[in-house]
Parts: C-alpha cells; structure tokens; sequence
C-alpha cells in the first residue's frame, strides 16, 4: 500500500537528518500555546516512544505541575545511545505523537539525530535560545546511561557543560529505584550532578509500564487497552502495528 504524500515528505526528512553530520533537531510540531517570548521553562522529553505509553504521558503530566513548566518538547531520539531502531519506524512513532498529542496548546513534537544529552544542546539552543530554562525529563534508566563515562571522551567537560544548562527530572521505574538513586550518588564522581537532578516517583500503575512490555503484549496477542492512550491505541488496532499483520498503508 502507498504511503500518503504527507508522509514521503516526513521519510525523505528524516532520512536526511540521520545523514547529518552535525547534530540537529527537525521540529514537526511547534506548540500554538508554547514559549514564544525566548523567556520561560521548557520540558525536553527525549524517548524512543516505541511506542508512546501511559507511562510517559503521566511522566509528563507530573513534571508540568512540578517544574512549572511552558512547554514539553517531546523529542523523539532517531538514535538512542544504545538501542537500534527496532518495532516499528520513525514516521509511524510521529504520528503516534502527533495523535497523541494534537489537542494539547503547549505540547512541541521533534526528531533528534544524537543520543547524547550534551550534543542536544547545541541545536536545542538554536530553536530555545537562552534564558529559556531546559528541564530533562527521562526515566532512571536513562540518568545512569547520562552520568556513565562509556559515552564520553571527556566525561568531567561534557558533564560540567551539560548540568551548567539543564535540570534533570527522573522519574522512577521500580519501586526499589529511589534507593538505588540516593546510593548512586554518594559515589564521589556523581555526587558534584545530583544538585543538578531532581528524583519523580510515579504511580504503581504507571512506573511498572514500558514501551517492551506493550510490544511483547501486542505480539502475544493480549490487550494493551490499559498500558496505551486511547489515540496510540486507536493507531495500532487501525494499523497492526507490533503484529504480524502490520501493514503500511494510508493513514
């Protein structure tokens, strides 16, 4: 089945941001009701969204109420820093947003070409330049991969010029991740960034959901109805997605 042209266009967009080699942000949705002044607080929301859950629309609910923020900027990552691209394609993951978050005034929707947080910043600058404030919301898992040397050249460089401009929210995925947040930090190479990070707990029925665990469900045949917003749901019963009958067609 054909794609619609509107989404050849998002294709040919997105394949030539991968092929960048500098890093870069498409924006694909600027909020009506965002940051329009260069003043304010914007939440960057950087995820695979693979796809978007109840989970991550709850992380960001909280987040607003407690950082006071402007704006979420919803970033999907074409390159995550240790995960290939596997489930479903990227067009499909901006629609799934797009759906999700079409009556939302203060909802912004991108695609980054980088994983690492410090190479965001650069072109996250150019589209919120300073004294916009940036707020991180991402989840236990993604801090640890944040504070690991493995990613860094120069860990101490890139991590002083990261935290110098941006906050972390973290929200928790287990209930033991508190424990383990407060323990993480006592180690001497961490503990100069934890004023720098703020720690979330979500819900039971929120932490304990994940975009694997909804794919897994989708492939077992089971229901998702309580793990997914009803418009991502709508999307895969409408599309297959996730199952052996997906087919891209005109959507």
């Amino acid at each position: 089945m054909p794609r619609t042209p509107k989404n050849v266009v998002l294709h040919e967009s997105i394949e030539k941001l991968t092929r960048l080699q500098t890093s870069s942000i498409l924006l694909v949705r600027k909020a009506p009701q965002g940051i329009s002044q260069n003043r304010g607080r914007l939440g960057i929301f950087p995820a695979s969204f693979n796809p978007p859950t109840r989970a991550h629309l709850a992380l960001i609910r909280k987040a607003r109420r407690l950082c006071h923020l402007d704006e979420v900027l919803v970033l999907l990552d074409a390159q995550a820093m240790d995960k290939k691209i596997i489930g479903t394609d990227l067009e499909d993951r901006v629609i799934m947003l797009k759906r999700l978050f079409q009556k939302d005034p203060k909802v912004s929707i991108g695609i980054s070409n980088r994983g690492l947080f410090v190479e965001k910043m650069v072109p996250l600058r150019k589209v919120y330049p300073s004294p916009i404030s940036f707020t991180f919301i991402v989840g236990f898992d993604t801090i640890l991969r944040v504070l690991d040397r493995r990613y860094y050249k120069n860990l101490k460089k890139s991590l002083d010029k990261l935290f110098k401009e941006s906050h972390f929210l973290v929200g928790n995925r287990d209930e033991r991740d508190q424990e383990t947040y407060e323990s993480f930090f006592q180690h001497s190479d961490n503990e100069k960034y934890k004023k720098g990070i703020s720690f979330l707990v979500l819900p039971k029925e929120f932490s304990s959901i994940s975009s694997s665990l909804v794919r897994d469900r989708l492939r077992e045949g089971k229901p998702v109805r309580k793990l997914v917003p009803f418009p991502v749901l709508r999307f895969i019963e409408e599309t297959g997605l996730y199952t052996g009958r997906y087919q891209r067609g005109e959507i």
